[in-house]
C-alpha cells in the first residue's frame, strides 16, 4: 500500500516521461522492429530461403532455442521477432544458418539483460514511478479530445483573462497553446475517470475528552 501512495502522489507530467525498467524490453524490440539494418543487428537483407533446404525439419514453436540467465527464449518468440524483422519474408528461426541464428538469439537477449539490469538497481520507488508512468502513457492513448473541447476551453481561457484584465490581450492564439490544452484535458479525464470510482476513507482524529481542572481546595486557617 505504501507503494501505491507513493507512486500515486507523482505529477501527471509523467505522461511525457521515459518508459518504465519493467517495459524496457518491449520498447527496445519496438525499436528494433521499426529499422532493418542497425548496429550489430543481424543482417537478414540477402537471406537466401531456399538454403533451408537443409535443415531436416522445423521444431515445434514450444522448443526453447537458449537460456539467458534463466530467462527461456523458445521458438515461437524467435519465429514472431524473426518475422516482424523480415517483414514476413522468414517467419521460422530454424530456417537460418547457425551463424545468423546465435547473433538473433543475442539481438533476443539484449533487452531482457537489460531489465535484468534495471530491476536490480531500480529502488522501489522508482519501480512504482515506472509503472505509474507506463500506466498513463497507456491510458493517455485511449483518452480522446475533440476540437470543440479544445475551442470551449480556449473561450473560457479567453474569457477569464479578459474578466481580470480587460485593457489586454494576455492569452496566446489558439494553435501555440492547442497541444498544452490538449494534454491538460486528457489528465483531466484520466484524474476524473479515477477520482469516479474510487471508495475514499478519511481518517478523523477524535475529539480528545475536556480536562477536568479541579479547584484547589482551600485549606483550614490554623492559629
Amino acid at each position: 500500500m505504501r507503494r501505491i501512495v507513493a507512486a500515486a502522489g507523482i505529477s501527471m507530467g509523467i505522461l511525457v516521461s521515459s518508459l518504465p525498467a519493467d517495459h524496457l524490453k518491449n520498447c527496445l524490440a519496438d525499436m528494433m522492429h521499426k529499422k532493418d539494418t542497425m548496429p550489430g543487428m543481424v543482417d537478414l537483407s540477402r537471406l537466401d530461403s531456399p538454403g533451408a533446404s537443409q535443415m531436416k525439419k522445423s521444431r515445434p514453436s514450444n522448443t526453447v532455442i537458449a537460456i539467458v540467465n534463466g530467462h527461456k527464449i523458445r521458438k515461437k518468440q524467435a519465429d514472431a521477432y524473426l518475422k516482424s524483422r523480415t517483414k514476413g519474408k522468414v517467419a521460422d528461426f530454424d530456417l537460418l544458418p547457425p551463424k545468423q541464428q546465435k547473433r538473433l538469439v543475442k539481438e533476443l537477449a539484449l533487452p531482457l539483460l537489460i531489465a535484468d539490469a534495471a530491476k536490480k538497481e531500480l529502488s522501489s520507488q522508482e519501480q512504482d514511478a515506472a509503472y505509474v508512468n507506463m500506466w498513463l502513457r497507456k491510458k493517455a492513448s485511449s483518452v480522446s479530445v475533440s476540437n470543440t473541447e479544445l475551442h470551449t476551453l480556449y473561450d473560457q481561457l479567453k474569457q477569464k483573462a479578459a474578466e481580470r484584465n480587460p485593457s489586454k490581450n494576455i492569452i496566446p492564439p489558439f494553435d501555440s497553446i492547442k497541444n498544452k490544452m490538449k494534454s491538460q484535458m486528457i489528465e483531466k479525464k484520466i484524474m476524473d475517470d479515477l477520482m469516479k470510482n474510487a471508495e475514499i476513507e478519511v481518517s478523523v482524529p477524535m475529539a480528545m475528552p475536556p480536562m477536568m481542572i479541579r479547584k484547589p481546595q482551600k485549606m483550614p486557617f490554623k492559629q
